[in-house]
């Protein structure tokens, strides 16, 4: 059963929240010179793509395609020792090998 396209919803203070959360593992992990920030996704849900818009007047109008997970690949940032693991496209399931490496690691 398809579900119709949901609207777009405006930055919520959950992201808001989020955001402050990496930027103080981003301070700490600075600070610190030994920690590694990872921060990903399990999956991408609604399949937003944008569908027009207008340039003149800086909008733009995007919609949701699916009312479930969809098969889109979601981003992985890394910061600190060993973030170059994270580089790349693959498998989610690979982060916890990549995770793995990182913490074993005898530098």
């Amino acid at each position: 059963i398809r579900r119709p396209p949901r609207s777009t919803p405006k930055p919520s203070s959950a992201a808001s929240d989020v955001y402050k959360r990496q930027a103080k593992a981003l301070e700490f992990a600075k600070a610190d010179g030994n920690t590694l920030v990872i921060v990903t996704a399990d999956h991408e849900t609604g399949g937003m793509a944008l569908s027009g818009g207008n340039v003149k007047r800086s909008r733009v109008k995007a919609d949701f395609t699916s009312g479930s997970h969809s098969g889109s690949m979601v981003p992985v940032f890394s910061y600190g020792p060993y973030s170059e693991l994270f580089k790349g496209i693959y498998e989610n399931t690979a982060i916890f090998d990549k995770m793995l490496s990182a913490v074993m690691s005898k530098d």
